[in-house]
């Protein structure tokens, strides 16, 4: 059975039109297809940014059962719904920059809306968004306040901008090893002598030193502990090793690093553009932080 192509308007059959190479409606027996309304997110196809999309309602194998696809009526694009979106299962021309960065991916239909109108996936749009945040942290460009009551006294013109309960001071410490060698000899039942002499060898571990708060201010980063409490001066610090829960600390006058871990455990919103995104605090975070406050002391 001919039907019109929905671009040019010529008469053919089949699944393409022979003469512009648009979709054609489905009018076989197992599908059924009808167009969405003027306010839905199918109003433009995310593939090629032009046709429109349509429901088609095609029964499953034997004719059991029915499920409802979406196709672009000009490029031949399907989206498979898929839990509480639409995955992009097939296209025609599968070069195409849409089907190399979303294909076979599950999307809601925000984000293909967001796509077809020249946006981001929910997960594009937030990387993009902390990239930007990290880049505005590290100029000193951001303020940032986690946590509660820190336990110092701050100085003149001194803010607090993390004041983290139950943070672990770690440091490395020297662990020795060591085994007798040569033959052992039976003194009586049950005791022996060794004879030989004892190999001692020494490795470095990473041990908890003690536990307690750990404070970021303007002008210092301080730990005050159950058994000590350390206070550098912002510009006293050497270099930061961020890590995904930790960050490590070099500074002036101090050969070995302090690692305070447990970071993870403190939240922050960031909010770009009315977009808001809960970040766990990190590493990177604290460095980043610590170079945009250095930069602002000058």
């Amino acid at each position: 059975m001919k039907v019109r192509c929905p671009r040019c308007g010529f008469l053919d059959e089949g699944n393409f039109c022979s003469n512009c190479g648009a979709r054609l409606p489905s009018t076989g027996a197992d599908s059924k297809t009808k167009p969405v309304s003027p306010a839905s997110w199918l109003e433009k196809c995310p593939v090629c940014k032009t046709g429109k999309l349509l429901l088609v309602e095609k029964r499953g194998l034997l004719g059991i059962g029915k499920h409802q696809d979406v196709e672009c009526n000009l490029c031949g694009a399907v989206f498979v719904p898929k839990g509480k979106g639409y995955k992009l299962s097939k296209v025609n021309d599968t070069s195409s920059a849409t089907w190399k960065a979303y294909g076979n991916k599950v999307l809601k239909e925000h984000e293909w809306a967001n796509i077809a109108n020249g946006g981001l996936s929910d997960e594009e749009q937030k990387s993009a968004d902390m990239e930007m945040w990290l880049s505005e942290l590290r100029e000193g460009r951001v303020r940032i306040t986690v946590g509660g009551d820190a336990p110092i006294l701050p100085k003149r013109d001194e803010d607090i901008h993390i004041a983290l309960d139950g943070v672990s001071l770690q440091e490395a410490r020297a662990v020795r090893t060591g085994s007798y060698g040569g033959p052992s000899v039976r003194l009586s039942k049950g005791l022996y002598f060794r004879v030989g002499g004892f190999s001692a060898q020494s490795h470095d571990e990473i041990k908890v030193i003690d536990e307690g708060t750990f404070v970021v201010t303007n002008k210092r980063l301080i730990f005050v502990g159950k058994k000590r409490t350390y206070s550098v001066n912002l510009r006293k610090i050497i270099s930061v090793e961020p890590f995904e829960d930790a960050v490590g600390i070099s500074r002036e006058g101090r050969q070995k690093v302090q690692y305070f871990t447990g970071l993870d455990r403190a939240k922050l919103t960031i909010t770009i553009d009315g977009r808001k995104h809960v970040e766990k605090l990190s590493g990177l975070i604290i460095m980043y932080l610590i170079e945009g406050l250095v930069k602002q002391l000058g």
